[in-house]
């Protein structure tokens, strides 16, 4: 299980291994490959380590307290460590490393499991408590960090990857319809503590697990961390703004420390740059190196806002051109380490970043991540907005609208994409399922549009993208691309501070006379180009899907469609896939939207790639 994700630790690796019993020592070996000693351990841990703060073998994981009773496997970073070390320094603990580790095993030895409360970052963790015979383990508020479990056969398994999971368990893979039904009909995954595989859950972010060493084994799940949406903060603009510049400045600052360099993934949108920009007037020493996705299309290609924001912090520039050869050589690979399916092309823009980063010597990567959803970024927030003042009679809704409509933002959306956040009396749009699906898998289908709506107002809207529709399956995205290059994604905007000061703002501070992430671009005034900060188009890691789809079926990749070949055809319809692939590369009327039909390809390459059934 360890060694199958040795690019996610390539700096060095171990296992620890206990017997039951308040009175057991543990066994623990680092870099060594030895099985325990001990027969029949009733607990074993695994890691691998990916040096970020002290380099030394100080840091090697598992790690133990000085006593033996604690022993943790870790994976992230407490980005405010430092602040809580002096904290148990003052309390009388003595440390023997430079590591954010040691600082959550004390934490946890000063304060139990309370400690999360204190804990700035992203992590995940598993802590074998041997007073109390308890394995406790958990996830960072917003899920950041992965931890897939199974419980199974008297037997629980954990890890960061599922693949980790199921190699453990041994036995059939078996797809989980819940879940495929979800993601070919929406495009939602990651949204449930279930997975694309029966009998492998997700320990959400936010959440915390103990599993005592008693029987019936069973672990108990509880939210540590809930994300408040009310009441509406009661500040003026001006305030608000400074506020949100003081705790973005911290964010920042925070997720600069490091013992190994530090680069910015850069899209040239506001968010990515904003972070460069301010990461930059924290340390005007540092030339930052950033990583960028490319094309020669113009549609698609953000060159000239890179051009600027590097040019303004002396940056150095480090360009990567994601194409659609490369993309279909490569999307067995990306679709092994994602362990889900991939929901759209635009992961292979991120893929090649990190790919980049690591090629360059750089293992921590800023990224902007979560911008989108703090700050409704996303078009869709003011189709939302708009609703919402039309449906309360606010006086605002003409104005907004006028002004939205005389933006001039550029974007893909179209009537048909909006529609797929009306209620269903107003809806016409095309269903994956009726088009594509067996009744196997429609039968299974659950009413999940009401996931996706405008919800009851614009913060519990946010609260859900943040929580469950948008952002958990981007961290995998993330988390997968950045690991599988061994390096380090850090995320400013996912502060939980930040996060919690932006969804209470007013509705108007975050959209306003138009303009989206309000309450950003008036934050960084002065700090940020208004080339960029007062940028109206959108595009982020955006791919040409359609032509990339395109190519990729003519050219080589008719197999994932052939009826007699396809491996999910319990739940696609083989011959309506094939007759949907022909209808599309035909450019005929009424063939699939790319994203949808390529959703349905991907369930068929994950079901080959990762052998489900």
């Amino acid at each position: 299980m360890t060694q199958m994700i040795a690019y996610r630790g390539p700096s060095g690796y171990g296992f620890a291994y206990s017997l039951p019993g308040p009175a057991s020592s543990m066994e623990v070996h680092h870099n060594d490959e030895q099985l325990p000693a001990v027969a029949r351990p009733v607990l074993g841990l695994g890691n691998r380590r990916l040096a970020i703060l002290d380099l030394s073998p100080s840091g090697n994981q598992p790690m133990q307290s000085d006593d033996g009773s604690l022993c943790v496997t870790y994976n992230g970073e407490i980005y405010n460590y430092k602040e809580i070390r002096l904290e148990l320094e003052r309390l009388g603990h003595r440390f023997h490393s430079a590591t954010d580790t040691e600082v959550l095993l004390r934490s946890y030895q000063q304060w139990g499991e309370e400690c999360l409360d204190r804990f700035n970052g992203m992590l995940s963790f598993a802590l074998w408590d041997r007073s109390a015979q308890k394995l406790f383990c958990a996830r960072d508020r917003f899920g950041v960090k992965p931890f897939y479990f199974s419980l199974a056969d008297r037997t629980f398994v954990f890890g960061s990857e599922i693949k980790q999971v199921l190699a453990a368990l041994g036995k059939k893979r078996v797809a989980n319809p819940r879940v495929l039904s979800d993601f070919l009909e929406w495009g939602l995954q990651d949204h449930l503590e279930e997975t694309s595989f029966e009998g492998v859950s997700q320990l959400l972010g936010g959440h915390s697990l103990s599993l005592h060493l008693r029987e019936p084994l069973r672990p108990a799940i509880r939210c540590y961390w809930e994300l408040k949406v009310e009441p509406e903060l009661q500040v003026t603009r001006e305030d608000a703004v400074d506020e949100f510049r003081s705790r973005f400045a911290e964010a920042v600052k925070l997720r600069l420390r490091s013992d190994v360099p530090v680069g910015v993934s850069l899209s040239g949108g506001v968010d990515s740059s904003a972070i460069l920009c301010e990461a930059k007037r924290l340390s005007p020493a540092s030339t930052f190196q950033t990583f960028s996705a490319c094309f020669e299309d113009s549609r698609f290609d953000e060159r000239s806002y890179i051009s600027t924001v590097t040019t303004v912090t002396n940056s150095a520039r480090r360009w990567t051109f994601p194409d659609s050869e490369s993309f279909w050589k490569n999307l067995e690979t990306i679709v092994y380490h994602q362990d889900e399916p991939v929901g759209g092309t635009s992961v292979f823009a991120q893929w090649n970043v990190m790919q980049e980063a690591r090629n360059h010597g750089v293992p921590v990567m800023l990224g902007g991540q979560g911008g989108d959803e703090a700050l409704c970024g996303y078009r869709k927030y003011y189709f939302f907005y708009l609703w919402h003042l039309l449906r309360k009679a606010d006086p605002r809704f003409l104005r907004e609208t006028v002004l939205f409509a005389q933006s001039g933002t550029s974007s893909y959306w179209t009537v048909g994409t909006a529609s797929r956040y009306l209620p269903a009396l107003f809806r016409n749009r095309v269903s994956a399922l009726r088009r594509l699906a067996t009744p196997a898998l429609r039968n299974v289908s659950r009413n999940s549009q009401q996931w996706i709506g405008a919800g009851a107002n614009i913060a519990e809207r946010q609260k859900s993208d943040l929580l469950k529709i948008s952002l958990p399956k981007l961290l995998r995205h993330e988390d997968r691309n950045s690991m599988a290059h061994s390096v380090e994604s850090r995320l400013p905007f996912l502060d939980y501070r930040l996060v919690e000061l932006a969804v209470r703002c007013p509705d108007s501070f975050k959209l306003h006379d138009g303009w989206s992430k309000w309450l950003l671009r008036e934050a960084v005034a002065g700090t940020l180009p208004d080339e960029i900060r007062l940028r109206k188009s959108k595009l982020g890691f955006t791919t040409p899907e359609a032509e990339w789809l395109h190519k990729g079926l003519r050219n080589g990749h008719r197999h994932l469609w052939h009826s007699e070949e396809v491996r999910m055809d319990k739940y696609l319809d083989a011959k309506s896939l094939a007759l949907e692939c022909a209808r599309f590369l035909e450019g005929g009327a009424g063939s699939l939207p790319a994203e949808m039909l390529f959703r349905a390809l991907s369930i068929e390459m994950w079901a080959r790639v990762h052998q489900v059934s």
